[in-house]
């Protein structure tokens, strides 16, 4: 019994180590500084509209009708505004610096619990559960990795966006493919975004989407259609710098995929220059 425990636990660990191997090969842990250029004190002069939020709806300590910190006014904001991306994405940087996650997610959650939650809080619920992998053991990485795609799926099931299927291809991507096998997922959902593309769509997440799907190819080991999706990309975009150093002449793949895809890197998930501006 205690045997076959060991070998399980030791599945579930290289699973979502060194994400972009596949293999679950150990990799030295990078814990970049959170980026926080995003939150720019949105808190200050805060005007609050239509229905008020209260301390019951933000669900944290907020004191009477005054906030008592940035985080608790930040909260009262996106409680009367949940599918405001942008603002949800400066209290989530603001939870990263303060290292408070579980805080930014329990609050997230129970804005999607209201009967009225639109598809924009759920991706804000998925990117909280993102922003506490690269600090989480690999066990629990797997359920983070889990729950944000559930959001992600339900966001889509109100709305289907561009970002929702991005978001949710490159999380499955993370996962190890010898393991849970879902890099053809990942790959489907980038494809599905790509259609989805409009000339309101941000050209930075159309980029990163093109970028996305080659690094998945080539996880697979498919280098032809890694280089097509990446040449797809630069043919839109010829000077994107992500597209020009995959397709460089001996650019070391493997290195640029697996650091793409690594699970302890911090990514960026202010979501700057990602949310249409209509």
């Amino acid at each position: 019994m205690q045997s076959s425990l060991f070998h399980a636990v030791v599945i579930l660990v290289g699973a979502f180590g060194a994400a972009g191997t596949g293999v679950g090969t150990a990799k030295a842990v990078r814990y970049d500084p959170p980026y926080v250029g995003h939150y720019d004190t949105p808190y200050v002069g805060h005007r609050f509209s239509g229905a008020s939020a209260t301390p019951a709806d933000a669900g944290h300590c907020c004191s009477g009708a005054n906030a008592t910190s940035p985080m608790d006014a930040l909260e009262q904001a996106v409680a009367a505004d949940p599918e405001n991306l942008k603002l949800a994405a400066d209290y989530r940087q603001l939870a990263i610096a303060d290292r408070t996650f579980d805080r930014s997610i329990d609050f997230l959650e129970k804005l999607t619990k209201r009967k009225e939650s639109g598809p924009n809080v759920f991706i804000s619920l998925a990117l909280a559960y993102v922003d506490k992998v690269p600090i989480s053991g690999d066990i629990r990485r797997l359920y983070l990795g889990r729950d944000a795609m559930g959001a992600l799926t339900r966001s889509i099931e109100r709305q289907p966006s561009v970002l929702a299927f991005y978001l949710r291809g490159v999380i499955n991507l993370f996962y190890n493919r010898f393991i849970f096998n879902r890099v053809t997922r990942g790959i489907a959902d980038l494809e599905h975004a790509l259609t989805l593309v409009t000339p309101d769509t941000p050209p930075v997440l159309v980029r990163r989407a093109y970028t996305s799907l080659g690094d998945g190819h080539s996880k697979q080991g498919n280098a032809a259609r890694a280089r097509e999706a990446w040449m797809s990309g630069l043919e839109r975009f010829p000077a994107d710098g992500d597209l020009l150093k995959r397709l460089a002449p001996g650019a070391d793949l493997y290195d640029i995929v697996t650091t793409a895809l690594y699970a302890g890197r911090r990514v960026d998930t202010t979501l700057r220059d990602l949310i249409p501006a209509r």
